[in-house]
């Protein structure tokens, strides 16, 4: 049975906790620098209290990292210098710099590094991505995607002041826009060049608000509109995906499951064919979880590479950069201004 250490108990953790639970594998233990949140997570899901990170790391087969976004490096540098195999949360770094020295860290010590990037695991999106890859709609060129709800720090589950603080945090592009830039390049290839608009400067983190246009360099373009603005408890995303033989949407405000849209080549007229993969195992981050551990078990690819999160953070650190600056940039030559 594989052996799980917890790093970082806050609300993401807590949601990997109850996937873990459900799979075949031992909560060893759980470090955090605030010692009683890491009791509180003992006390509900089983393991240790550990209150050094060295420990931990030589008690598991796979530690999970789950702190805020600037503690990742240093807990990934030391599981890789440990030769603990890990999760990390996304975003990989707040800092490109940061997320090309962890990447580099883990090739070197050949210890698997594995990004949650969980959008790639919910079944809506995983559906609409495999019918790309069956060439279902023909050569994708325009995605569009929404993914809107309100500034974090509004529950009890948050901690606000990690979110309004744009140096730690990265503000609306970093947190949610990087879900689907990522999605957007696993289903159209690499970015080429990224420009955007939004309020990553204006000093109101809770209206924080971005539309990200993206070209992919086989040509298509990609449409991203990421939002904190909404009021507490609105939260809303949506999908559509054209390729040159048909349409994929999904609405989240709409229970409807995935509908593609298919032109045959003798007929110009669509028909309609519609997917509803969801079922109560198909929990996304419980998917997730199960898929690292799969690989893990098996040295299978996983769905995420380290790769694919750095050019996440890479193609986001962009767009802010187009924000700030009001001008494209290519993605080929960003460098960040300063970390």
């Amino acid at each position: 049975m594989t052996r799980i250490g917890m790093i970082g108990t806050g609300a993401i953790a807590r949601v990997h906790l109850d996937g873990w639970r459900s799979l075949p594998v031992e909560i060893v233990g759980h470090y955090d620098i605030d010692r009683d949140a890491a009791r509180r997570a003992s006390d509900a899901y089983g393991g240790a209290v550990y209150d050094d990170l060295d420990a931990l790391l030589a008690d598991v087969d796979l530690v999970d990292i789950c702190t805020p976004t600037a503690a990742h490096k240093e807990c990934v540098l030391a599981a890789a210098a440990a030769g603990t195999p890990m999760i990390c949360e996304k975003p990989l770094a707040r800092h490109l710099d940061d997320a090309q020295a962890m990447v580099a860290a883990c090739e070197e010590a050949r210890v698997p590094l594995y990004v949650a990037h969980v959008v790639r695991f919910f079944p809506e999106y995983a559906r609409a991505k495999a019918a790309i890859d069956d060439g279902e709609i023909g050569r994708p060129a325009m995605i569009r995607t929404v993914r809107a709800g309100s500034f974090p720090g509004a529950g009890r589950e948050f901690n606000s002041a990690f979110y309004a603080d744009f140096e730690k945090s990265g503000g609306v592009i970093l947190d949610v826009g990087i879900h689907d830039i990522d999605y957007a390049r696993w289903c159209c290839g690499e970015v080429e060049r990224v420009f955007a608009r939004g309020l990553s400067f204006a000093d109101i983190p809770e209206r924080d608000h971005a539309l990200i246009s993206l070209r992919f360099t086989d040509g298509g373009i990609g449409h991203i509109d990421c939002s904190w603005a909404n009021p507490p408890g609105l939260w809303r995303t949506r999908l559509e995906i054209a390729g040159d033989r048909g349409l994929i949407e999904w609405d989240g405000a709409d229970p409807a499951p995935v509908t593609v849209f298919l032109r045959d080549e003798d007929d110009p007229t669509y028909h309609e064919e519609r997917y509803s993969p969801l079922a109560t195992e198909d929990n996304p981050y419980r998917a997730e979880l199960a898929h690292f551990l799969h690989c893990l078990e098996t040295g299978a690819t996983p769905r995420v590479t380290p790769h694919d999160a750095l050019m996440a953070v890479k193609v986001s650190l962009a767009a802010m950069e187009s924000v700030r600056t009001g001008q494209p940039i290519e993605i080929a030559t960003f460098q960040e201004a300063s970390a």
